[in-house]
């Protein structure tokens, strides 16, 4: 019996191309892949896959774009890492400086060891309110000892700042006149972190403190709206506001406004309150107020 040849040897040679076909097709995003790999190993995170698949839909195109987002966070973690540790060091460089020369003086001049030894206690007291700040913020961003099983009555609460804000305004001989609209949250209670809730909302009015000027008020104004189960608090001052171009940065580590006079902040307060109310659902923004002044409002799950 005669087979013929040429039939099979064609289709054995278009099965050979298709093979050769699918195997190139399957393995260049696996090239692409294994490329990538290697350089995030030695560090190169800018590295992408997706730019070279094209418009490839298939589950090898798809693990591309997992690699190209995952690789995408981890740089920006990186980044915010290299910036924090950046920003510590510069804020720590001055206190240490000061400390540095108060130490000095007392060294020429043994006659005013009392003012060298103050300055030193107050350097030594900022580079601690300072350490405790970054710990708090890195406390907040890694979700460690935070629960949020704690039944927080929210009107209580806010005076219970609002107290603490009057007697350090005292203290500070500084003439602020606090005033509050609690009406809508007297029924009002959300679940969550007392203690860090009590921080954020504290340190929000302490910015607050810290821009208006002598004589100035600080407004506190609360909503509840129970079909939506949200609570709302803005906290506003008459001060000078904030430049516009940066409303949206205030939020950051280290992040003061270009109008800030008070040179004892570190710009770490009002990052802390962000991360704590989106850690409990909410969100938190700033605007200027028509009247002069700023307004920060947060929202979180009643």
């Amino acid at each position: 019996m005669h087979f013929p040849l040429e039939p099979i040897i064609g289709g054995l040679m278009a099965s050979l191309a298709v093979a050769a076909l699918l195997a190139w097709y399957v393995s260049k995003p696996i090239r692409f892949l294994r490329r990538a790999f290697d350089a995030a190993s030695r560090g190169d995170l800018d590295a992408r896959v997706g730019t070279g698949l094209g418009k490839r839909r298939d589950e090898l195109a798809d693990l591309g774009r997992d690699f190209d987002r995952t690789a995408a966070q981890i740089k920006g973690l990186m980044d915010a890492q290299r910036r924090l540790l950046h920003d510590v060091s510069h804020e720590l460089r001055s206190p240490l400086a000061r400390l540095q020369a108060a130490v000095g003086l007392a060294r020429q001049h043994p006659g005013n060891i009392d003012s060298a030894m103050d300055r030193i206690d107050r350097e030594a007291e900022r580079m601690n309110k300072l350490v405790d700040e970054i710990l708090t913020l890195s406390r907040v961003e890694s979700g460690m000892s935070m629960p949020r099983d704690e039944n927080v009555e929210i009107a209580a609460f806010v005076r219970a700042v609002l107290e603490d804000a009057a007697f350090e305004a005292r203290a500070r001989a500084k003439t602020i006149a606090f005033e509050a609209d609690l009406a809508p949250l007297e029924t009002a209670s959300i679940k969550g972190n007392a203690e860090m809730l009590h921080r954020a909302l504290e340190n929000i009015v302490r910015n607050a403190m810290r821009h208006a000027p002598e004589g100035g008020k600080v407004s506190i104004v609360g909503s509840h709206d129970p079909v939506a189960r949200s609570i709302a608090i803005t906290v506003a001052d008459n001060g000078p506001g904030v430049a516009h171009s940066e409303l949206a940065s205030i939020f950051e580590p280290f992040v003061r406004g270009s109008g800030a006079k008070d040179a004892h902040g570190h710009g770490l307060g009002l990052a802390i309150a962000r991360r704590v109310i989106e850690a409990h659902g909410g969100r938190i923004d700033a605007a200027n107020r028509a009247q002069g002044g700023l307004a920060v409002t947060f929202s979180l799950p009643a």
